[in-house]
């Protein structure tokens, strides 16, 4: 039988995507739920803090199948080290997730080997949430100067979803969403652009509502600390919203004035749900990282930088 055009194929491989993102939001992928969750694993960076490396894993809505996504990012450029990610996906019936995790961590052992990869950091904040609903969209949290070299003192960190349109998500009659994450001092004041969208990458599908979920730092005799963010993305899948992850990467590389530091203070966290209106500035609300007394100023060498993508 002679095979059909390629423009044909094309179409019906469009069609069949299409007709199957119709059917998650038949079964309910409006809702906030997430039906694929994955897992994230932080490894840690290279020692000077230039690179970081995590892991994302879980199993597939739909198919079953386990999945293991190990990625390491240079930090300073916010970009993926080349010949990476290291992907696994078992395509077959039983298959165990251990297994998927530990193919894709003997694929990477040469990366994390060669660039010295291993130290954890300061696990700063983590976001235990699973959904959608319930992700932060704005944290506080201070990171005080120790013995490994200058912190940040007070600072937050806030996430503005934005309308963006993604390609072939048309059919799904949902809006897809970037987002911009601002580094703000500890009054509300933005300091640091780490992420602005201006288009949806094609790898992230059809993406709806994003999260902070973690902040890790690596304090750095000599230099300011390395910071990765990870972002929740909640995209259109099967079954509902699949939640995958996002590393966000800022080194600062000048030594910052010392801010003082309130023994005792632990992070706190506002959270925004999906599609209201994030919380209002300084002037109108106090500071959500106030609660403990003075803070101190913020470094110079933060204020007025720009993106580092």
């Amino acid at each position: 039988m002679m095979a059909a055009p390629l423009s044909i194929r094309f179409r019906t491989r469009y069609a069949l995507r299409a007709l199957a993102l119709g059917v998650a939001m038949t079964l309910g992928a409006t809702q906030l739920h997430a039906a694929d969750s994955a897992k994230r694993d932080v490894i840690g960076f290279s020692r000077d803090g230039k690179y970081f490396a995590f892991e994302q894993y879980g199993v597939q809505d739909g198919s079953g199948f386990p999945y293991s996504e190990i990625f390491v990012v240079e930090v300073a450029k916010d970009e993926w080290v080349r010949g990476t990610p290291a992907r696994t996906l078992i395509r077959q019936d039983g298959a165990k997730l251990d297994q998927a995790r530990e193919n894709s961590r003997d694929r990477i052992a040469p990366y994390l080997w060669r660039l010295n990869i291993g130290t954890k950091g300061s696990h700063v904040v983590s976001d235990q949430a699973e959904t959608a609903d319930a992700a932060a969209r704005f944290f506080a949290f201070t990171l005080p100067d120790n013995e490994d070299g200058p912190g940040l003192g007070t600072v937050r960190l806030r996430l503005i979803e934005n309308a963006l349109p993604a390609a072939n998500c048309e059919l799904t009659g949902e809006q897809t969403h970037g987002f911009t994450l601002v580094l703000e001092s500890e009054t509300g004041e933005p300091l640091r652009i780490l992420e602005e969208d201006t288009e949806i990458p094609p790898s992230r599908g059809c993406p709806i509502h994003y999260g902070i979920s973690d902040v890790v730092a690596l304090q750095r005799a000599g230099a300011g600390p390395a910071l990765v963010v990870l972002i929740s993305m909640y995209r259109l899948g099967f079954e509902g919203l699949d939640r995958r992850f996002l590393a966000i990467g800022a080194a600062f590389d000048e030594p910052p004035v010392a801010a003082a530091y309130a023994p005792g203070t632990t992070p706190t966290r506002e959270q925004v749900a999906p599609g209201t209106a994030p919380p209002k500035p300084p002037s109108e609300a106090p500071a959500a990282a106030s609660k403990g007394g003075s803070f101190g100023q913020i470094p110079s060498y933060l204020i007025n930088r720009g993106s580092t993508r």
